[in-house]
C-alpha cells in the first residue's frame, strides 16, 4: 500500500484540529485536549485511525482504531494527560490520522496545539558535566535537550569565555561530535555564539586539542582551532549567513579536526579542516556558548541544543 498522490486533496481533504483546556497550559498542568477529524472530502475513508501524542512523546498516548468514516462524518475524541516537567520550548499536543482512500493506496493528516514553556537552570545529569570561564553561567536539562545560559567577553584570540556542558574523555583519535543548535537567545550581540567543542581537556584547552564549531548570532558559522597548543583559538573559517536550528560537526582524525554543518540534517557543507598538532589520545567532548559581550556587558545568552552524540569512526 503506498502513500497516494491524488489531486482531490490538493483543495479538499479531511480536517483534524487539537485545542486544549486550558488554552496556554505550563509544566505540570493537567490539561484535555480535544481532537476533531471531520471528512470534507468526496469519498470515505476506511480503515482509519487516530493516534493522540502528549507533549514530549515520540509514541502515540492512544492509538484509536476508527474505522471507515462517510461523507461529512465528524469524530471527536479527547485524552487527559499532565504536562510533563521535563519538557521546554516549542511543545505540542498532537494528532495524527491515518486512512485507506481505496484499496491500494494511503494517506494522512496531522494537526497540533502548540505552546511555549520556559526553560529553567535545573542542572545536568550524569554523564554530563559542567565547567564555566565566567561566573554567570547556568545549565539545563530537559529530556534530549540541553541549556546553556552564559556571558563571556569573547571566545577567541587572547580571550576564552564561555559555559561548557562536557563529556569527558569521550573522542577518541578518530571520532565525531555532533549536535543540534536549536536556538541562541537573550542578547543583541550579532557575534554571540554556541556550538561544539573538542579538547584534550576541556577545563584546560592549554592541555592542548582544542578546536569549536559555532554558528553566531549573525555572522555565520565559526570554526577555529588552537595552531600551536597555547589554549588559545587563533585560526577562522565560516562566514555567511546565521540560521537556527543548525546541525553541527567536527570529525577529529588524528591531529585534523574538520568541520560540517546542515540545516536539514542531510546534506552537510564542509565549513574547513584545520591541524591541531597538540591533539592527542581520548579527549573531552562539549556544548559551549559565549555571549561575546566585551561590547555588551552584563548581557547573557541561552543556548538551546539537542541530540548531543559522540562517535567513533
Amino acid at each position: 500500500m503506498g502513500i497516494r498522490n491524488d489531486t482531490r486533496f490538493d483543495t479538499l481533504g479531511p480536517t483534524l484540529t487539537v485545542t486544549t483546556e486550558p488554552a496556554e497550559p505550563t509544566a505540570g498542568d493537567t490539561v484535555t485536549a480535544t481532537a476533531v477529524l471531520t471528512n470534507d472530502c468526496p469519498f470515505p475513508l476506511r480503515n482509519t485511525v487516530l493516534h493522540l501524542i502528549d507533549p514530549g512523546a515520540v509514541t502515540a498516548a492512544k492509538t484509536i482504531p476508527l474505522g471507515d468514516l462517510r461523507r461529512g462524518a465528524k469524530i471527536t475524541r479527547r485524552w487527559r494527560t499532565a504536562v510533563p516537567a521535563d519538557v521546554a520550548g516549542n511543545v505540542a499536543f498532537t494528532a495524527h490520522a491515518l486512512f485507506d482512500v481505496d484499496g491500494h493506496s494511503a494517506d494522512c493528516v496531522r494537526s497540533a496545539k502548540t505552546f511555549t514553556l520556559p526553560y529553567e537552570a535545573n542542572g545536568v545529569r550524569a554523564p554530563y558535566t559542567t565547567y564555566a570561564t565566567t561566573d554567570d553561567a547556568e545549565y539545563g536539562q530537559y529530556g534530549t535537550q540541553l541549556v546553556i545560559w552564559a556571558g563571556g567577553r569573547d571566545l577567541s584570540g587572547g580571550t576564552d569565555e564561555k559555559g561548557v556542558i562536557r563529556l569527558p574523555g569521550s573522542v577518541s583519535d578518530a571520532g565525531v561530535v555532533q549536535a543540534k543548535a536549536v536556538s541562541l537567545t537573550g542578547s543583541d550581540n550579532p557575534t554571540a555564539k554556541s556550538g561544539i567543542a573538542i579538547a584534550n581537556d576541556l577545563t584546560a584547552p592549554e592541555k592542548g586539542g582544542y578546536a569549536v564549531l559555532t554558528m553566531s548570532a549573525q555572522y555565520g558559522l565559526e570554526f577555529m582551532a588552537d595552531s600551536d597548543g597555547d589554549g588559545h583559538l587563533d585560526t577562522w573559517a565560516g562566514g555567511g549567513v546565521s540560521y537556527h536550528p543548525v546541525w553541527l560537526r567536527l570529525v577529529r582524525s588524528g591531529t585534523t579536526c574538520t568541520a560540517y554543518a546542515t540545516g536539514n540534517g542531510l546534506m552537510w557543507d564542509e565549513i574547513g579542516s584545520a591541524t591541531v598538532p597538540s591533539a592527542s589520545g581520548t579527549g573531552d567532548a562539549g556544548l559551549i556558548a559565549s555571549a561575546v559581550n566585551l561590547n555588551y556587558p552584563g548581557t547573557t545568552v541561552q543556548a538551546v541544543f539537542d541530540h548531543f552524540t559522540v562517535e567513533a569512526t
